[in-house]
């Protein structure tokens, strides 16, 4: 990919900042008894651990950290009364492993995770998946200039679900004037604690 990049330090940071998955509910939970803003949070917890694992998988992470990214996943969309669609197998090479996992994350099997919420939910809770596993793409894709996309994609995501900007524009700002990509970064990882407390607190 040649661009950005996701270390394992940022795989394990942003990782243990969704601790929240303690928070939304018990394994034994169903998810009709959730209330909207939990299983809000949910899809968005569900959606940063799914493509952390998928990431971390594609890039080599060690496997006691994708696992555990990736079990968590799996208890939340158990919670939330979802499937998580186990990952394909490893290519010969490195980087044809990681485009694999981009494509599990935007059309193929991890994105159907996405559409079940939609089906069971409503739209929110999937556009709340998407933006978090989008967002997340930029630890990986993202160069000062080239966004692959993905700001415009937050941006008209939360103003569709009415999200406050305070939440993100500061992501979608910093993408403007092509900031550097450690920058980006950080705002993604606050945006990620950011709207997880605004559900869980809200």
């Amino acid at each position: 990919m040649g661009r950005g990049g996701i270390s394992r330090r940022d795989v394990v940071t942003v990782g243990s900042a969704a601790v929240i998955a303690l928070a939304l509910c018990e394994r034994s939970a169903r998810a009709e008894t959730m209330t909207p803003n939990i299983s809000k949070a949910g899809s968005w917890v569900l959606g940063d651990k799914l493509s952390l694992a998928a990431l971390g998988y594609g890039r080599g992470v060690k496997a006691e950290t994708v696992d555990r990214l990736l079990s968590d996943a799996k208890s939340l969309a158990e919670s939330l009364g979802v499937a998580v669609k186990p990952f394909p197998p490893k290519a010969s090479k490195e980087s044809e492993t990681l485009a694999t996992m981009i494509h599990y994350l935007i059309k193929g099997d991890g994105w159907s995770t996405g559409t079940a919420l939609i089906n069971k939910y409503d739209k929110a809770h999937s556009v709340l998946f998407e933006v978090s596993v989008k967002s997340n793409l930029l630890l990986l894709l993202y160069a000062p200039g080239d966004d692959s996309g993905i700001g415009s994609i937050i941006k008209s995501r939360f103003e569709e679900i009415k999200l406050p900007p305070t939440l993100w524009s500061g992501v979608v700002a910093l993408i403007d004037k092509k900031a550097p990509s450690s920058e980006v970064s950080d705002a993604v990882f606050k945006m990620h604690k950011d709207v997880t407390d605004y559900f869980i607190k809200g």
